[in-house]
């Protein structure tokens, strides 16, 4: 019956289109990322559930098992439903509903406040175009296999703030809580706030122009934040993980324009907590113009044992990944920063700073382009940074130096560096020689690049910025791209 199912939704979906639509609108059922659900989709479903390939994403659910129930929600959706999780019922809002109504498809509720006091685990509720006020989910709790979901029917579902609320949508002391598809704009102080919930996801949102952050989260586990746009923070960042909050992953979001940092992570010791962020996984975000106020493209007070790879970071004005101790219990260890680009402004700081290092951190694959002239690569703080990072394989560039040992009192270029020991593969190279087009931020590789086959293979880094699979030559590029062969 499974393979007779499966074979069916092969049937179906033969010559289906397959549109692609804009950054922040794709889904869970999107598994290959490339923003549209079609039949590459179902093909890949398919897969996981007859065991082909690993059940990496396809289990819809979350319960790590990949099955037809998977395959018929992503058929669904490449033919223009919504992407279904849980088992439960739909309740539906809508700007014609009244909240008098059962929020039925036939007879919808208004606001989303009114279809929350009606959800259990497994449910969704589906928000069709128009604007909404701003709610609060409050000791809610779906389950791994049914989570709650509220999921934007279209593209233009718009929460709005309300005077007097800080955070316009609002998830405490819940859990297994899907936010997918809305968009809020001009928030009192957060679009979304996470708040003391663990096993959170919001994806495919966008937030803009709010006054502190897009989103923020606290004392929040096992968060995973993807595909969504955060932009014109005012006075902060795009998105801040604070208080602990260990196992996040941020993935493939576009990040811009904010005034803080674009990724901002901060254990916040003095918060209570342990005062780390363990086991984040930052990965395939596009970062830039952020830092005007300060805050690096992403900032990282008191993580350790995460990785930062595949991030495209360019025009931002603090620094680009930085790695410190303020208000963790501790500094940076046990961290690996894996084939990210880099490409500071020209009033940048450096694009990679160490502080207050604790123990070993692994810097492989990076290009670490400067376009000011009086900074560079590195910014280490003492000697015992520099003996705690294990970094090789880097192309440095821009700038007049690769490094700094003490915070900007002495500075090095990459041949001084490299006498006294340091990035023995690493080489420099210019923008015009290593992208297609950087003026126009196309950071994708020339096939003549000097990145191209001059990267360490890393078995932990299989796919590069686009979803091409890493290594196509003799060994995987440099850089969060892979070039095509």
């Amino acid at each position: 019956m499974r393979r007779y199912l499966i074979c069916v939704a092969l049937i179906v979906l033969t010559g289906l289109p397959a549109p692609r639509i804009a950054f922040g609108a794709s889904s869970a059922c999107d598994l290959n990322s490339d923003g549209a659900v079609n039949v590459v989709d179902v093909q890949l479903e398919i897969n996981q559930a007859l065991g082909v390939l690993p059940c990496t994403n396809g289990s819809l659910d979350g319960s790590g098992h990949c099955n037809v129930t998977d395959v018929q929600r992503v058929v669904n959706a490449a033919l223009g439903g919504i992407c279904r999780m849980g088992s439960g019922p739909a309740w539906y809002v809508s700007p014609t509903g009244v909240d008098t109504n059962g929020c039925t498809q036939a007879s919808p509720c208004r606001q989303i406040t009114r279809a929350l006091s009606l959800v259990g685990p497994g449910d969704t509720i589906i928000v069709a175009d128009g604007d909404y006020s701003a709610f609060t989910v409050d000791s809610l709790n779906g389950t791994a296999t049914n989570p709650i979901v509220i999921v934007a029917q279209g593209q233009n579902a718009n929460i709005q703030p309300v005077s007097g609320v800080r955070d316009t949508i609002f998830v405490t002391f819940s859990s297994y809580i899907v936010l997918d598809g809305l968009h809020s704009f001009n928030a009192n102080r957060a679009a979304v706030r996470i708040d003391n919930s663990p096993n959170v996801t919001v994806q495919n949102g966008v937030f803009g122009n709010n006054a502190t952050w897009g989103i923020f989260t606290d004392f929040s586990d096992h968060l995973l934040i993807q595909s969504n746009e955060c932009y014109g923070s005012q006075t902060q960042h795009g998105i801040y993980v604070s208080n602990s909050g260990d196992w996040p992953v941020v993935r493939k979001n576009l990040l811009h324009d904010n005034a803080g940092a674009g990724l901002q992570l901060n254990a916040d010791a003095s918060q209570g907590g342990d005062g780390i962020i363990t086991g984040a996984v930052l990965e395939d975000n596009i970062i830039y113009n952020n830092g005007s106020a300060g805050g690096s493209a992403i900032n990282l007070d008191g993580v350790q044992y995460s990785t930062i790879q595949n991030n495209l970071l360019y025009n931002n004005h603090a620094s680009g990944i930085a790695m410190f101790k303020i208000d963790g219990a501790e500094g940076p260890v046990g961290n690996l920063v894996y084939n990210n680009t880099i490409n500071m402004a020209t009033d940048g700081r450096w694009a990679l700073r160490i502080d207050s290092s604790v123990g070993t951190n692994t810097i492989r694959d990076n290009i670490l382009y400067n376009s000011n002239p009086n900074h560079g690569g590195f910014d280490f703080t003492n000697a015992t940074d520099i003996a705690d990072t294990d970094s090789d394989y880097n192309i440095f560039g821009g700038g007049n130096w690769a490094s700094t040992p003490d915070d900007g009192t002495t500075f090095y270029t990459l041949s001084q560096w490299q006498s006294q020991g340091h990035e023995p593969h690493s080489f420099a190279a210019t923008l015009s020689s290593l992208f297609v087009n950087p003026p126009a931020n196309d950071y994708h590789l020339l096939a003549t690049s000097p990145a191209v086959d001059a990267g360490q293979t890393l078995p932990s880094v299989t796919t590069d910025l686009d979803g091409n699979p890493r290594p196509q030559g003799t060994a995987s590029d440099i850089g969060c791209y892979e070039y095509p062969k």
